[in-house]
């Protein structure tokens, strides 16, 4: 390894994670020659899979997971929005103005720039795994970057007038670009051509500023070991346009980058050569077709509830507090009563859009029992399998190596056992694994999901013209996996069968690192 650049005798690794990227998209849009360079990526050897999402499929938890491998039960990311009991305050990191409003502009900000990565995330992500093998790295507009090195960030005009300055300096990886805010690229790059500024560019976290700059260190022979590039207007317009509108305007772009990406290292056989790519989405996105979307206002459903204000946290005589998360919201009880529960759950489930209710229930000897409600296809509960305990006993497996003790009805989530014991999915792909992931901590909320017709909301919500996710069902969950060809996808848990969780491995795998028993998430000074 050269101690200066971090770089390793591995090839250069590169993680493109492009929101919302779905792989009916590509498969389809492969099909029809649309997308020329990704192609080329698959005809020299390269692959492209599905890869499932966690639960909630939406992007905070989910992108969160890509970069820890872990599920949100470990990370400590429930969502877009979820309320934290100890504190009795709500995070929120959605592009909702009215509830960013509500939270108030400053607070917002502080909670997406500082607390997200250096509070609220509970895990070690891929920069610091790398750092103690020690092979360094760099993010380009990921939201997740928190890592050893200091960076001098800067608060844009506009924001500060309005929500006061951040704090100068953070922690990331060694090369960290943060739209406006943090410009820490290697000598030689200097301010690329294409990047987008300002108010109206979203401070620079857009498709251009993210090619602009990995192109500007590809052109420079400047990349790291490890690159994580993020993507995010793919996921943007889909939600007003629809995926495949969202596929000619951001998809067809990203294969144009990954040319010029090629281009400027010297052409294919160099990439085959010194580079390893990776190419992901954290969810898809139902789309709603011909018909506007159904909107389930849960705050209307609830109304026999005194229902806490979202961002404000429980008051004294509110019940039920509801942060919503487009096609899933989770619903939090001030104090649980099994009585209060089953009200809640009987009438969410009294609106024909709504698909699933879920609840965990905790159990002597650290056992958690897991049930889905379903308005016409019953009743199932479930707990990871125990060969210790006679009550427990696992009844099959799924083809993560999980068995799974379970009770009632399998149609709850579209699952059935095959000739071999094993769970085969139906429309909610490895649906036990990713409920089990969602509930973090002991204080645990009443999650609700949409059928694939509608979304669910507060009245301070927006919803969606184009498409949506957040649920359980396939048709938000399966996102594409793009790999080069020297991506050994048969060491995944289930060739074939990718998960989201799985990618932080591979890439790691590539640069002859694990995930390190020793490593600690490094927080930020104070």
């Amino acid at each position: 390894m050269n101690p200066t650049t971090g770089l390793t005798s591995h090839k250069r690794c590169l993680l493109f994670v492009v929101d919302a990227l779905a792989e009916s998209i590509v498969r389809q849009w492969v099909e029809d020659g649309k997308l020329p360079n990704i192609s080329t990526l698959m005809m020299r050897g390269g692959e492209l899979q599905t890869c499932l999402s966690i639960f909630p499929s939406i992007t905070p938890a989910a992108t969160c997971s890509i970069a820890t491998g872990l599920y949100p039960k470990d990370h400590g990311i429930e969502g877009a929005c979820w309320h934290d009991p100890a504190t009795n305050s709500t995070a929120y990191f959605g592009d909702d103005y009215q509830l960013a409003k509500q939270e108030g502009i400053r607070n917002y900000l502080v909670d997406f720039a500082d607390r997200l990565n250096y509070q609220r995330l509970k895990s070690p992500l891929i920069y610091e795994h790398l750092f103690e093998s020690g092979i360094e790295s760099a993010c380009v507009n990921y939201m997740w970057f928190r890592g050893p090195h200091v960076h001098s960030r800067t608060t844009p005009l506009a924001l500060r007038l309005t929500a006061g300055k951040l704090v100068s300096d953070i922690r990331g990886p060694k090369i960290l670009k943060l739209g406006d805010f943090v410009h820490s690229l290697p000598d030689g790059t200097g301010d690329p051509p294409g990047m987008l500024t300002g108010l109206f560019s979203r401070y620079g976290f857009r498709d251009e500023t993210t090619a602009a700059c990995t192109l500007a260190m590809a052109k420079t022979g400047t990349l790291p070991a490890f690159t994580l590039s993020y993507f995010p207007l793919n996921d943007d317009h889909g939600h007003t346009d629809g995926l495949h509108e969202a596929a000619r305007i951001c998809v067809e772009k990203f294969d144009e980058f990954l040319g010029e990406f090629v281009d400027a290292v010297g052409g294919w056989e160099v990439v085959d050569r010194d580079y390893t790519i990776v190419i992901v989405g954290d969810h898809s996105q139902v789309e709603w077709a011909d018909s506007d979307p159904k909107v389930v206002l849960l705050d209307k459903l609830l109304s026999d509830f005194q229902l806490a204000d979202t961002v404000a946290g429980f008051q004294e005589g509110d019940e039920l507090l509801i942060c919503p998360n487009m096609r899933a919201a989770s619903i939090y009880m001030n104090e649980f009563n099994e009585a209060t529960r089953e009200q809640v759950v009987k009438q969410l489930l009294e609106d024909r859009n709504v698909d699933q209710v879920i609840y965990c229930d905790e159990h002597p000897n650290n056992v958690k029992m897991y049930t889905v409600r379903t308005r016409d296809r019953g009743r199932l509960t479930f707990t990871h399998g125990r060969n210790d305990s006679p009550d427990l006993k696992p009844v099959g497996h799924d083809r993560y190596g999980n068995q799974w003790c379970v009770f009632g009805e399998l149609s709850a989530v579209d699952l059935r056992f095959d000739a071999n014991n094993c769970l085969a999915d139906g429309d909610y792909p490895n649906a036990l694994e990713r409920i089990a992931g969602a509930f973090h901590g002991s204080h645990t909320p009443i999650w609700v999901t949409a059928k694939p017709c509608a979304e669910l909301a507060i009245k301070e919500a927006s919803t969606h013209a184009g498409g949506s996710h957040g649920s359980l069902h396939r048709d938000d969950s399966v996102a594409a996996l793009i790999t080069s060809s020297d991506i050994d996808v048969g060491t995944l848990p289930a060739p074939g069968h990718a998960r989201i969780i799985d990618v932080m491995d591979l890439c790691l795998a590539s640069l002859g690192a694990d995930r390190s028993a020793e490593c600690h998430p490094m927080m930020m000074a104070q």
